[in-house]
C-alpha cells in the first residue's frame, strides 16, 4: 500500500491511495493539468486511476473533480449532502456515486470508511482506507476544527497517518487574517493547529504507526519545520521510530511504502525526520 499527497495547503489539496492494482484519489483540489503533471511525477497514468472520493465541497478540495471525472472517467463518490453542495461544478455528464455519511463501501480492493468531523462544510468527511489484501490502514484527516471522540476511535490502529496541521497558535494570533477569520480558523469548526495535530498523534501511535504526514497547511500562518517539529517532539515522548514528513503546496511527496515503513518501525530501526517544508508552505 502506498501513499502520496499530490498537493496540501490552501489553494489545493488531492491525495493519492495505492492497494494493489487499485488507486483513489481522496479530493481533487487542483487543475486538471495540475494532477496530470503531478501523477505523472509519480509516474502514475491518469487511466489507472480508479475514482475521487471528495471528503466536502470546499474549494480546495474539489475545484478539479468535475474537470477530472469528464477527462478520464472517474467515478466520485461522495455524501448525499456534499453532491449538492457541488452542484456548481460538474455538467451532469460525471458519474456520481452517493454514500451515507458514516458509510463503509469498497472501491476495488480498498475498503473505505467515512465518517463525519467538525468542520465547516455542509457535510464534512474524514476516511480511513484499507488494503483488504494486507490489512493495512490509512487514516485521512485533513480538516477538522476538533479530533472529536469518533474521529479518534475511527484512526486508531492506523499504518499511516495524514494529519492536518494547518497554523500554529501564535502565528495565527499575530497573522494578517482579520479577527472573524481567526476565529474560525482556529475555532471548533474550523482547523487543527500543530499543538492540537501533536496531541492526537500522540494519542494514536501505537508500535505498528509506520508514517505521519502533515497536511493542510496554511501560507500565512504555519512554517513547515515548526509543524514537524511540534509533532515530533509529542511523538519522540511516546518511543516512535517512524517517518514525519509535510505535505507542501507546490509539488507532490514521494510515495510512501507503507508496508516498508511498518516493518521498518516493528524492526527497531529509527527512520530519519523529513522536513518536506523546507519554510513555509
Amino acid at each position: 500500500m502506498r501513499v502520496a499527497a499530490l498537493g496540501s495547503g490552501s489553494r489545493g489539496n488531492s491525495l493519492l491511495i495505492e492497494a494493489g492494482s487499485t488507486r483513489l484519489l481522496v479530493d481533487a483540489g487542483l487543475s486538471g493539468r495540475q494532477i496530470q503533471r503531478r501523477l505523472a511525477a509519480l509516474e502514475i497514468e491518469p487511466a489507472s486511476v480508479a475514482a475521487i472520493i471528495v471528503t466536502h465541497e470546499h474549494r480546495d478540495h474539489t475545484s478539479g473533480i468535475g474537470v477530472a471525472a469528464r477527462r478520464w472517467g472517474w467515478p466520485l463518490y461522495m455524501s448525499r449532502r456534499t453532491a449538492t453542495a457541488c452542484r456548481s461544478l460538474l455538467s451532469g455528464e460525471e458519474e456520481v456515486r452517493v454514500f451515507e455519511r458514516e458509510a463503509t463501501f469498497r472501491i476495488g480492493g480498498v475498503e473505505v470508511h467515512a465518517f463525519l468531523t467538525s468542520h465547516d462544510a455542509a457535510d464534512p468527511l474524514a476516511v480511513t482506507l484499507t488494503d483488504s489484501e494486507s490489512g493495512l490502514k490509512i487514516g485521512v484527516a485533513t480538516d477538522l476544527g476538533r479530533p472529536t471522540g469518533p474521529v479518534r476511535n475511527a484512526l486508531r490502529a492506523c499504518h499511516f497517518l495524514v494529519l492536518e496541521a494547518n497554523h500554529d497558535d501564535l502565528l495565527l494570533r499575530d497573522g494578517p487574517y482579520p479577527w472573524s477569520v481567526k476565529e474560525r480558523i482556529g475555532g471548533s469548526r474550523g482547523h487543527l493547529s500543530n499543538r492540537m495535530a501533536a496531541e492526537l498523534a500522540a494519542e494514536l501511535h501505537h508500535p505498528e504507526l509506520g508514517g505521519v504526514l502533515l497536511a493542510h497547511m496554511s501560507e500565512e500562518c504555519n512554517d513547515g519545520p515548526l509543524a514537524l517539529r511540534t509533532v515530533a517532539e509529542a511523538l519522540s515522548g511516546m518511543d516512535y521510530r517512524g517517518l514525519i514528513d509535510v505535505a507542501t503546496q507546490e509539488r507532490p511527496t514521494p510515495l510512501y511504502d507503507v508496508a516498508a515503513l511498518r516493518s521498518r518501525v516493528m524492526d527497531g530501526e529509527q527512520l530519519h525526520l523529513f522536513a518536506g517544508g523546507s519554510g513555509r508552505t
